[in-house]
């Protein structure tokens, strides 16, 4: 959806309403939460009443939105601008909000997206697997813990979607687990010749390696689509000026989330996902 036209349907609260039912992010209420009654009715246009129980209720009872004071158009005009990869402070400026309250709202989406990210089936075919660093401004020797940096686990299936995590180390024992969790076995990995992804054979992964030190592409053995995820990721994170270690995952899957779903409507995908954090 473009900026103008939701922006037309924000400025009517209750099109705005109407519009989060039917994305099921706001409930369609048909009976009393409370009493079960199907008499029911809206006062002053903003609270749905039990005329049996004589209870009332705001239309975001139930739904993510419950505990967020604000519109209902601001937060549809606040999911747009995250889509657009707006920060918070200038987002806060532009919705005459404060910047706590849209910081607050941006961890949320973040939140959720992390959530979704673990019901994703596992990655098959061929399969590219590959370690970084992020964070911090010293070097450190690989596989032995680059000092002041987060080692993240990458693996991107070719023609399919990326999965990254953040992991205490990339020994193989470490390695070796995530491969199993977010792979499906008799997959086709390819790695640099990294030792920790000795192993993969063991577990039933059909494994090639490339030795970067003489060629970074050999026929199709080769895990530039991997590091092509490194480099988006690491230059979107750069406006992110002393991004903590608690928060990094979150904005990790963030950006997973805008790789995978790059050649679809974004807006469309994050509706998907908060109604998703309903259930």
């Amino acid at each position: 959806m473009k900026l103008s036209e939701l922006a037309a349907l924000a400025a009517d609260e209750q099109k705005a309403e109407a519009f989060l039912q039917s994305r099921g992010l706001l409930p369609r209420f048909t009976h009393c939460p409370y009493c079960k009654s199907e008499h029911l009715g809206r006062v002053r246009r903003r609270f749905y009443k039990c005329y049996r129980c004589r209870r009332e209720w705001s239309p975001r009872k139930g739904s993510l939105l419950e505990g967020l004071r604000l519109p209902l158009g601001k937060f549809l005009l606040a999911l747009k601008l995250f889509e657009l990869e707006v920060s918070a402070r200038r987002a806060a400026r532009e919705l005459g909000l404060a910047y706590n309250t849209v910081h607050r709202l941006f961890l949320l989406f973040r939140e959720r997206i992390y959530q979704s990210s673990s019901q994703e089936a596992q990655l098959s075919g061929e399969i590219e697997m590959d370690e970084s660093y992020f964070g911090g401004r010293r070097r450190g020797r690989r596989g032995r813990g680059a000092v002041g940096k987060l080692p993240v686990f990458g693996i991107l299936e070719r023609g399919g979607k990326v999965k990254v995590e953040v992991v205490p180390d990339v020994r193989a024992e470490t390695l070796l687990r995530e491969a199993i969790r977010k792979v499906r076995r008799g997959s086709l990995i390819y790695t640099d010749r990294f030792r920790s992804y000795d192993g993969l054979v063991c577990y039933g992964f059909r494994h090639e390696r490339i030795d970067h030190g003489q060629r970074f592409a050999n026929g199709k053995v080769y895990i530039n689509g991997i590091e092509g995820f490194w480099s988006y990721a690491k230059e979107r994170l750069l406006k992110y000026h002393g991004l903590s270690a608690l928060w990094f995952p979150l904005y990790l899957k963030e950006l997973e989330f805008r790789y995978n779903h790059r050649k679809e409507d974004l807006f469309e995908k994050l509706l998907e996902v908060l109604k998703g954090g309903m259930n």
